[in-house]
């Protein structure tokens, strides 16, 4: 897992070429230049999912872990904290792994990590790293958030 702000982006560069390609893309996204939606970058191996949600609370909220694809969230508006654990750890797993889905399913672990995520962040979560997104820390706001999806296997 890595976590830290887009203006320190180059200090990664060169740790996967699919990460280097989706924390260039998102700098050119702004609250005002947001068209949502998906936007390829390299077909299925690399894209951008831009989303626009409100958060909630975690108890209302579902881990998940990937195998096929590393996520690389990017928060361009609001505020969220995501609950980050080991997949190994996990205590009530719901949906054992689906390669159809990408996915295995747990509830929140009460001792989840927080990590919050504000304007200019980026959140880099490997295969090993199950976590929980769009949760609120005190009440729910509305949030701009990119979510790259870069296969393990480029």
């Amino acid at each position: 897992m890595i976590i830290d702000s887009i203006s320190c982006a180059e200090r990664y560069h060169g740790l996967h070429l699919g990460i280097d390609r989706v924390l260039e893309a998102v700098k050119e996204y702004t609250p005002e230049n947001y068209p949502g939606g998906r936007i390829p970058l390299d077909g299925e191996n690399i894209y951008l999912n831009l989303l626009e949600y409100d958060t909630h609370s975690p108890a209302e909220g579902m881990t998940e872990a990937h195998r096929a694809y590393i996520d690389v969230m990017y928060m361009v508006e609001g505020t969220e904290v995501v609950y980050v654990k080991p997949v190994h750890r996990l205590q009530r797993v719901t949906r054992e792994y689906d390669a159809l889905i990408d996915a295995l399913l747990a509830e929140v672990d009460e001792d989840s990590s927080e990590i919050r995520l504000m304007p200019g962040d980026f959140l880099v979560l490997f295969p090993e790293d199950a976590h929980a997104p769009a949760c609120f820390a005190d009440q729910s706001v509305h949030v701009k958030k990119i979510i790259g999806k870069v296969k393990t296997d480029l």
